[in-house]
């Protein structure tokens, strides 16, 4: 074995740590140790010195070979891990020298760094033939990982979809099969419109005959990849009775042997392995669990299914698969729109399980969800009560009280009043977004707690800038309340940090704020004070005065240096002031209609532009362009258009569009996408809202 590794130059050659690579046939004679613990620290060494975190060296290349010298020895141990190796040094897909370089300014130096890459991905491509023999290898994760490389680097998909279709009507064990099983998918999606239906009528075949309920639950998720309209129509009950025979099946579990242990080292791929371990015991997982969010991501927009399966996971007799369906609960429900209640209520229905896990994780999400989650304002009112006496003042919201009162409040529900009050007045911690609390309740639901929040506010010196002092101020400023007004013009009278949100905050008076209005003037006036607070205090004098043409020359030249600071708060409240101003900043057009052209994706500009020119012919064109190509202005954009009138009705395919689309707007992953971001329900809601208010409009 290993034949020439001596002839090779190492000490020319480089790697992450050393431009001398004289280490690296070490690391390789480690690989085929007999001793386990040996080949892991190999096996680390290689990822963290010859493809660290993904890069590819010319010590890596000049290693090829010999690593496939080491997966063809079936003396070797751990051999499959080895195949793995070089389908990561391949890369994902075949290197683009402008997507890799860039990095020198010198050209020669940056085609050197580029040439590994490419090198690399055409000699594992070059060698694949290697991973077909090794479907007769009597090492079952060897068989395995050969399918999964085959699937990626070798360059004959076709030959390579008939290999996998012939070993699997052979291949027995589980682990095996399965990534047989991902392989065809893989080739089926990636090769759809020469090989997709090839692949989607095996994978149909391993549905229909697999008895081994993870390898039928495998062969749905690969189809719904490469095939979808394959898919069986009794795909929810298929999924849903082989998650019961998972679970079934669990119970007998500790009969089957153990697998044999791997030697804990000090490495990262021993971390990362007991990590994975770590996480399926936590929660209780199974390999068919994974599958299961895996067809979830596959099936993307296909949302009925994936809300019946998500129904049927939430009643599952399964622990482990309530608190997974928990999960997806908030990445559905935040990421796609649903067409009943009956998800959020069964997300609620967790919480009498009398697990507190689970209830601490379903609140999480019925918050996430909280403006569609007004169906079970009722029980979260219940468990409130139930809690009242569980919580302490510090850090009482982080409690299973704490989360229901919140989720509670966050839909609005006045039944969150009192409790919250009574939280605040016995010093509570204050919640670091109360005022995303407060805001849905709004200013007369919400009165008592007003008084409380005062107290607070004053108990802290008002030189004193502290997290509990701006969340309640930011809470105060949602509400506006007639009895804050006071406090507010106090604020904004002095020379503290306060002065800054509670200029903010009197714009939401206007009028009513009458009195504040020579201390605004002084703001606006003062260069000692800075460009962002005069500018603030600007627009709160327009909301105050309802005076525009009189502070045109003290207020326009603020606004121009504003979007001319290449600072974002100067910038934004420089934008939302020229927006104040409506027609009357007209003078500020050009400049705007630069920003536009610079910053495509800014709704400020956009709104601020259309605010000043009120020009229906020019602005039509560019907010239906921001539309289609930054979904996340969409709710700006609406409200830009029902301000037009009659003349956004071309604007009607595209809201009729948004309508239909089962996907929220900011929802902008692809179906595969593997994060767990949750999406701002609220947003959404109310571009809904107002789409469904433009299309009464505009169809009359």
């Amino acid at each position: 074995m290993f034949t020439g590794i001596d002839d090779v130059d190492w000490a020319s050659l480089g790697h992450a740590y050393t431009e001398s690579a004289t280490d690296v046939p070490d690391l390789l004679r480690g690989l085929a140790s007999e001793d386990p613990a040996r080949r892991e620290v190999a096996l680390d060494g290689m990822y963290g010195a010859l493809h660290h975190q993904g890069d590819v060296y010319d010590s890596t290349v000049a290693c090829i070979p010999f690593l496939f010298e080491l997966v063809t020895a079936e003396a070797v141990a751990d051999r499959g891990a080895v195949v793995h190796l070089l389908c990561s040094i391949a890369g994902e897909r075949e290197p683009d020298p402008e997507e890799i370089g860039g990095l020198f300014e010198d050209e020669v130096e940056d085609a050197a760094y580029v040439q590994p890459y490419l090198d690399a991905w055409a000699t594992v491509r070059g060698r694949a033939d290697v991973f077909l023999g090794l479907f007769a290898d009597p090492d079952a994760e060897v068989r395995a990982a050969a399918a999964t490389a085959l699937a990626h680097v070798h360059p004959d998909p076709a030959r390579v979809l008939g290999a996998l279709r012939e070993r699997l009507t052979v291949e027995r064990d589980p682990e095996a099969v399965g990534a047989l099983v991902d392989a065809i998918g893989r080739l089926g999606a990636d090769h759809r419109d020469t090989l997709g239906a090839e692949a989607g009528a095996v994978l149909q075949e391993v549905v229909a005959v697999a008895s081994h309920p993870e390898q039928r639950l495998a062969g749905l998720v690969q189809l719904a990849r490469c095939g979808p309209a394959s898919l069986p129509e009794d795909l929810v009950e298929t999924v849903l009775g082989v998650m019961r025979i998972a679970y079934e099946q669990k119970a007998s579990a500790a009969e089957r042997p153990a697998a044999p242990e791997r030697p804990s080292t000090d490495t990262m791929v021993s971390y990362l392995r007991g990590l994975e371990a770590a996480q399926r015991r936590n929660v209780d997982a199974s390999r068919a669990g994974d599958l299961l969010e895996e067809l979830h991501r596959a099936l993307g927009d296909r949302t009925d299914p994936r809300f019946d399966l998500l129904v049927g996971q939430l009643q599952s007799p399964d622990w482990g698969q309530r608190m997974a369906a928990v999960d997806m609960a908030g990445t559905l429900l935040t990421g796609w729109r649903a067409p009943n209640d009956l998800p959020v209520a069964l997300l609620a229905r967790q919480l009498a399980e009398g697990e507190p896990e689970l209830s601490h994780r379903a609140l999480s999400e019925l918050c996430n969800v909280a403006p569609v989650a007004g169906v079970v304002a009722d029980v979260l009112a219940v468990c409130v009560r139930e809690w009242d006496d569980t919580w302490q003042p510090e850090s009482w919201d982080r409690t299973l009280f704490g989360k229901a009162l919140q989720a509670l409040a966050l839909q609005g529900d006045e039944q969150a009043v009192p409790a919250l009050t009574e939280v605040l007045a016995r010093e509570g911690t204050v919640p670091e977004y109360l005022s995303t609390w407060v805001g849905p309740i709004g200013g007369e639901a919400a009165a008592p707690l007003v008084p409380v929040m005062h107290r607070r506010l004053g108990a802290v010196p008002s030189d004193r800038r502290t997290r509990s002092a701006e969340w309640l101020i930011a809470a105060l400023d949602v509400l506006a309340r007639p009895e804050s007004l006071p406090l507010f013009i106090d604020m904004a009278e002095a020379d503290t940090w306060r002065s800054g949100p509670a200029v903010r905050a009197l714009a939401r008076y206007g009028p009513a704020a009458a009195e504040a209005a020579p201390r605004l003037r002084e703001l606006t006036a003062s260069s000692a004070k800075s460009l962002t607070l005069r500018l603030d205090a600007a627009r709160a004098l327009l909301a105050v005065t309802g005076e525009v043409e009189p502070l045109l020359p003290r207020i326009l030249p603020l606004v121009r240096d504003g979007m001319e600071s290449h600072q974002w708060p100067t910038e934004n409240s420089a934008l939302k002031t020229a927006a104040a101003l409506g027609p009357a900043g007209v003078p500020l057009a050009p400049r705007l209609r630069e920003l536009v052209a610079r910053h495509d994706s800014s709704k400020d500009v956009m709104v601020a532009l259309w605010k000043v020119t009120r020009d229906a012919d020019e602005m039509l064109p560019i907010l239906l362009g921001r539309w289609t190509a930054f979904p996340r202005v969409r709710p700006d954009v609406a409200a830009c258009l029902i301000d037009m009138g009659p003349a956004a009705a071309p604007a009607l395919p595209l809201i009729r569009e948004e309508l239909s689309s089962p996907r929220r707007h900011n929802n902008d992953s692809r179906a595969d996408d593997r994060s767990n971001v949750r999406y701002d329900v609220a947003a959404d809601e109310g571009l809904l809202r107002d789409c469904r208010r433009l299309v009464a409009a505009l169809e009359v």
